[in-house]
């Protein structure tokens, strides 16, 4: 077997800019690349039932090339780092193997600062904190994060349930900011040779490009994909779960908004989330920026 790369290549970037189809697209056209697996990043994607919404990629991309980080738990299960993180070492030893290059592919700053810098071990809460915690809306939570540890709001997913509570839990149990907790890492780092690029558009390209992709997920089946887990799964769970747009079309489909009313709450939360993105990973060291569209040869790939 012929020698090739096997170092990952991580293909990081705001929502909707691009990552996905950039990665098929070097994966098809490199020779270098040809029969690279893809390992998501992206806290969404490891639930199944939730595909439209989510932006996984389409059946046909996943019979072509292997991915991992996909459909690892049950819709609105419990599922945190650390299992991701064993996930991604099992994965990528097993293309390691295998000798299959492999592209790391997400917007989660979670999952690449765990995967390159090692994981914080802060302590669990209590089972009734936690249950506590998990009973609370996000307005509450952000409220009450607000109180005990406002300068960590910042560096964390605002919108996200489990971010805020684990925040909360964290600083309430042992008396530390998460954040002072993070400086700690006490596991290593999966993976520690690797290049990682930024995929980067204009302002104004960026914001076109959700637009149309959240005109695309309605034109899916989203309505209808949030139908069947409401039936499945009961609506205050869809509620819950933590992706963006589960809530506002359980909100359409109970006749509490019109779907105009979802669409624009659906973008108004996407331009938040790419934002909170932006701030994330403009405090990491070792990326390399690249604006799209950019040529399908990966550039720097030995």
């Amino acid at each position: 077997m012929s020698h090739r790369p096997i170092k990952p290549l991580f293909l990081l970037g705001a929502t909707a800019v691009g990552k996905s189809a950039t990665a098929v697209e070097w994966i098809r056209s490199d020779p270098q690349l040809a029969g690279a697996a893809i390992l998501c990043l992206d806290a969404m994607q490891v639930y199944r039932e939730a595909d439209i919404g989510t932006g996984k990629p389409s059946a046909v991309e996943q019979k072509e090339i292997p991915h991992g980080g996909l459909d690892l738990v049950d819709f609105g299960a419990p599922f945190d780092v650390a299992q991701y993180l064993a996930h991604a070492k099992e994965f990528l030893n097993r293309q390691r193997a295998a000798n299959r290059p492999v592209l790391a592919v997400g917007g989660t700053g979670l999952y690449f600062r765990a995967l390159t810098q090692g994981l914080c071990d802060a302590p669990r809460g209590s089972l009734e904190l936690r249950a506590e915690l998990a009973a609370l809306s996000v307005a509450e939570l952000h409220a009450r994060l607000t109180r005990v540890d406002p300068d960590i709001l910042a560096r964390l997913d605002a919108a996200n349930p489990r971010r805020l509570a684990r925040a909360i839990e964290v600083m309430e149990t042992t008396g530390r900011s998460l954040s002072a907790w993070r400086q700690e890492m006490t596991s290593p780092p999966v993976v520690t040779d690797y290049t990682a690029y930024w995929l980067q558009r204009d302002l104004a390209g960026l914001r076109q490009r959700i637009e149309e992709r959240i005109a695309a997920m309605f034109a899916a089946g989203w309505i209808e994909e949030v139908r069947r887990l409401i039936a499945r799964h009961g609506a205050d769970h869809v509620r819950a779960f933590p992706a963006i747009g589960y809530r506002q079309i359980a909100g359409l489909l109970a006749g509490q908004m019109s779907e105009a009313d979802a669409r624009g709450d659906i973008l108004v939360a996407t331009r938040q989330y790419a934002k909170r993105q932006l701030t994330w990973f403009a405090r990491e060291p070792k990326l390399k920026m690249m604006m799209l569209p950019c040529p399908p040869t990966v550039p720097g790939v030995p």
